[in-house]
């Protein structure tokens, strides 16, 4: 399964998280888990996110773990190690979940 997301799509014209569904919430929460990693890491090609796949949704059985990397793009793209599932995030630079080191020049 591949699962696109702008990041927008879960914040109003503040940048404060919208109204969720308890679905919504979980994969956001996983979204987020992603970005904060990612952004922390972002020199890194390959991220180990500390997630298990299967923290997308309750349905889910998959043990395997998240691995992600943000492009030239600035667009995340992350995968599990053990099954098809994957996805890619953008949007997120700024977010209050963006919490890459700031250069000064």
């Amino acid at each position: 399964m591949i699962l696109k997301v702008d990041f927008k799509q879960f914040l109003d014209e503040k940048g404060e998280v919208l109204a969720l569904t308890k679905q919504a919430k979980r994969v956001f929460k996983f979204l987020t888990k992603i970005v904060l990693s990612v952004s922390e890491n972002i020199e890194q090609p390959l991220i180990e996110v500390d997630l298990n796949c299967n923290t997308r949704g309750t349905e889910l059985s998959c043990e395997g773990s998240i691995e992600a990397s943000c492009s030239s793009m600035n667009i995340i793209e992350w995968h599990c190690d053990t099954c098809e599932a994957s996805g890619t995030i953008s949007n997120w630079k700024g977010s209050l979940w963006d919490i890459q080191k700031r250069t000064i020049h």
